[in-house]
């Protein structure tokens, strides 16, 4: 075992209840562990710990000797280091103070540092971390760049080049497929498939899941639980349990209330026992024997009245009736939004030519793309925002639009959830609260002020105050970023089940597959088309 977790707990000072405790899992040579849960159920808080960011405040954490090193890839800006100098900090950080020193040909000492810089090989550890860093991609055109200057994709290539150039025996990605596109997902997917250390993902894209991991390991409600295979895997033994949490509840409800039957019965009989030895003094020894029978049967039957209810309550979790928000079926027909032969041109580069496409009422759409490829753009010419460059671009006047940015900013301070979805109508108070549960707010979090929701949470509550207002038309941009895969898979359903029009922005090929039902995708260089969402070759990771 490279690394393994034995009842892992972990709480912050300023919270009154552990963040998660009883965690138990290992880290094998072989393996490739996914790491789901809803959003605040501690993923990241867990990599930390194992990254020795964070000191667990229970269970313990073994490590192998010699300890293994760990290389924790996380999503974040970037500074202005230069690319060549962060690799080379992967490496040893007096190569990367040296090699910068001699690139400003202003250092006091420079005969020293040449010295230094030769005594550490670090002509050719630099001929390394540029073969390893065009390995992945970064070519000699960005060696000089600063890593906050990268695109997303580029900083991830980047770190995970790092992790190579340190050697490291355990990779632990954080998110790594946030604000990735269907390309770049696949092409992460294929070099982690190709990898030969052992890894930890964290993600919310159930189909990178399903491509990368062996195992998966769910965080929920402050517990974790481990099944075996990706993330399908996972699904059909969730639901497989359910059911069988089903039968259970089903049985022990069924026992409980003929115990309780019974327990009425006896309860009755002993009543009228106790009539007769009142009636009869000379019976007296005959009814009490008689009473104490009665009460040891019903001691019995109180046993197990008990041993059904506890059951029951056990398995009543997992198989409570949730009501589900549906819209009438008066979803409006027609064309809402049309395009004709447009062309979108920006700063000197064509976004997309000659694009046509007409989005009817109940229709699904989803735009497909790689980053950059003029896809908001595409949105904000079919809502009727921006004029295109050429062509013709038709939204009809009546058409009500329920518009989802990709960064959703609520300036709402202390409201509510259940208020803002309400729009100030008390007598649907019912109705929003079923809706937003529908979208995974429930509970205490439909009245919890909106400065305290997280962004994903907040992206769920406008897409609640939107389909309130019955819209004709729902433009979503990128439903899936901020959001956990839990929360994806809620307003997935929901969206199925929407009977308006759909047009949305979506790297989640799982998500694509089953929301849409017509396609555009954008190639990233004008061109474009009807092509649905598409994924790498299937590959045994057994």
């Amino acid at each position: 075992m490279q690394l393994t977790c034995t009842s892992l707990s972990f709480s912050y000072p300023d919270q009154p209840n552990p963040v998660f405790e009883g965690v138990t899992f290992s880290v094998r040579s072989d393996s490739r562990l996914g790491i789901i849960g809803p959003n605040g159920s501690g993923k990241s808080t867990l990599l930390h710990l194992l990254a020795g960011r964070l000191k667990q405040t229970g269970g313990v954490i073994t490590r192998s000797r010699p300890a293994p090193r760990l290389a924790l890839v996380e999503m974040e800006p970037g500074d202005d280091t230069l690319v060549l100098a962060s690799a080379l900090k992967a490496l040893d950080a007096r190569l990367s103070q040296c090699w910068q020193a001699l690139q400003s040909g202003e250092c006091t000492g420079a005969a020293m540092v040449v010295a230094e810089f030769a005594q550490l090989d670090g002509y050719a550890a630099v001929a390394h971390a540029k073969e390893v860093l065009a390995g992945f991609g970064l070519g000699d055109g960005q060696w000089q760049q600063s890593v906050r200057s990268l695109s997303v994709g580029e900083r991830l290539w980047l770190r995970m080049a790092e992790a190579v150039l340190a050697d490291a025996d355990i990779l632990v990605l954080d998110e790594p497929t946030s604000h990735l596109d269907i390309r770049k997902r696949a092409e992460l997917a294929t070099m982690l498939r190709d990898i030969h250390c052992p890894y930890i993902v964290v993600s919310h894209d159930r189909h990178f899941l399903d491509l990368v991991c062996t195992e998966i390991l769910e965080l929920a409600k402050g517990h974790a639980r481990l099944y075996p295979g990706g993330y399908s895997d996972y699904i059909q033994t969730v639901r497989a349990r359910e059911e069988r949490d089903r039968d259970v509840y089903d049985v022990q409800t069924r026992k409980v209330r003929q115990l309780k039957k019974a327990v009425g019965g006896l309860q009755l009989h002993a009543q009228n026992i106790e009539q007769q030895a009142q009636g009869s003094i000379e019976s007296q020894g005959f009814y009490s024997h008689k009473a104490a029978r009665m009460e040891k049967r019903a001691k019995g039957i109180r046993t197990q009245l008990e041993r059904s209810l506890a059951e029951a309550q056990a398995a009543k979790p997992f198989v409570e009736k949730r009501r589900e928000f549906m819209l009438g079926n008066d979803a409006r027909g027609g064309i809402l939004c049309s395009l004709a032969r447009v062309t979108v041109s920006r700063g000197g580069r064509t976004l997309f030519q000659d694009l046509s496409m007409t989005v009817r009422g109940g229709e699904h759409w989803c735009v497909l793309g790689p980053n950059g490829a003029g896809k908001t753009t595409l949105l904000d010419v079919l809502n009727g925002s921006e004029p295109p460059s050429s062509g013709e671009a038709f939204v009809s006047p009546s058409a009500r639009i329920g518009l989802v940015p990709q960064q959703v900013v609520q300036d709402r301070g202390d409201a509510i959830p259940v208020d803002i979805v309400c729009n100030g109508l008390p007598a649907r108070a019912g109705e929003a609260r079923i809706l937003l549960g529908t979208l995974g707010i429930e509970d205490d979090d439909v009245f919890r002020p909106m400065c305290r929701l997280s962004a994903g949470q907040q992206k769920r509550v406008l897409i609640a105050q939107l389909v309130m207002e019955r819209p004709d038309i729902l433009i979503i941009d990128e439903l899936e970023g901020n959001l956990a895969v839990d929360a994806v898979t809620k307003l997935e359903k929901a969206l199925v089940r929407f009977p308006g029009a759909i047009v949305m922005v979506t790297h989640d090929v799982a998500l694509a597959a089953a929301v849409g039902s017509e396609f555009v995708a954008l190639d990233g260089y004008g061109g474009w088309s009807r092509d649905g969402p598409t994924s790498p070759p299937p590959h045994n990771l057994r």
